[in-house]
């Protein structure tokens, strides 16, 4: 009877131990890499915490969200994704061409990684050699997919020159070391005959040397443009400040910075974030995989016209300008 007993025990400890999964306390991580802190990238990383929590990943409960700064050192964002990647975390969204570019790098030079990369307020995923082109031109990538903010350079011209008719020159502020900066002033370059425009370009490696070249240009050009150049974005207080000083309209691609600019054209970031914060749930929650969800790009452009900045530089807008903005700055 005490064997019977005995052997009854032991059967059922076996039972216990086969079919009572044990509990765990292991939540996903993903790791946040940004360039540098200005407000286009600080909405969109915002817009992908309030996806994730919207989706039901929220930040301490279910989820660990691990997020760093590169600002703006290129050698920085890769220790970052080094990090990241000997973390193990289950996704790294990159915010910005060039931590894309070393998230991506770093994740396959790593045998028997498959840590998936979301990228957001990328400029072109292509030229900067994220994605490949499948035989419908379509855009792909092995382990990383995301959203672009690019918006042709012809709608930003036409837009241009309906606010300053007589435009002439235009002058540009990039950072020769961002893939998407070289990208988009040689787009524009290439175009901006066909608008009787000339582009003059001056190169600002860091945020110091932004002011010196925004100082250059206003001697030089009728205005100032500011085209998703993260260096330039981040000391953008300081171009406008020096526009408006000589008043030398200003022109900016980042919606949150409009009430520093005379007229922006944009996407909305906390969209653009949103966005990616779907791409991540679907990856983390095993619905898709990066070549499955690919690229999206901006969904609109809005329009904001800064009256009362341009009133101050002496810009007047026309009434059909006025009626085709998304909003007016008064």
């Amino acid at each position: 009877m005490k064997r019977l007993l005995a052997l009854t025990l032991i059967l059922s400890a076996i039972a216990f131990v086969l079919f009572v999964k044990p509990s765990s306390n292991h939540h996903p991580k993903v790791g946040i890499i940004q360039f540098i802190e200005h407000p286009a990238l600080d909405t969109a990383r915002k817009g992908v915490v309030a996806q994730l929590k919207k989706d039901g990943f929220i930040e301490g409960t279910n989820i660990e969200i691990l997020y760093e700064s590169a600002q703006g050192n290129p050698a920085l964002a890769a220790q970052i994704a080094q990090k990241f990647v000997g973390q193990k975390v289950d996704v790294i969204v990159a915010l910005g061409t060039t931590p894309a570019q070393t998230a991506l790098q770093n994740v396959r030079q790593q045998t028997g990684k498959s840590i998936p990369v979301v990228f957001a307020s990328v400029s072109d995923p292509k030229e900067a050699k994220l994605m490949n082109v499948d035989q419908n031109g379509k855009l792909y990538g092995d382990m990383i997919c995301g959203i672009s903010d690019y918006i042709q350079p012809t709608e930003q011209f036409r837009m241009f020159k309906r606010v300053l008719p007589n435009l002439l020159n235009l002058g540009i502020i990039y950072n020769p070391g961002e893939a998407n900066s070289v990208f988009t002033l040689g787009k524009m370059e290439k175009i901006a005959s066909s608008f009787s425009l000339n582009i003059v370009s001056i190169p600002a490696s860091k945020t110091a040397d932004v002011v010196q070249a925004a100082q250059l240009l206003v001697e030089k050009v009728d205005a100032i443009f500011i085209n998703n150049d993260n260096t330039a974005l981040a000391a953008f207080d300081s171009i406008s400040k020096i526009g408006t000083e000589h008043k030398i309209p200003v022109f900016v691609s980042d919606i949150e910075l409009a009430d520093k600019a005379i007229a922006t054209l944009g996407p909305d970031q906390a969209r653009i974030g949103e966005q990616a914060g779907e791409f991540v749930t679907s990856l983390l929650k095993r619905e898709a995989k990066p070549q499955d969800l690919g690229v999206r790009f901006p969904e609109k452009a809005d329009l904001v016209l800064n009256k009362k900045l341009a009133t101050s530089i002496d810009v007047i807008f026309s009434q059909d300008l006025e009626s085709d903005a998304a909003q007016i700055i008064e």
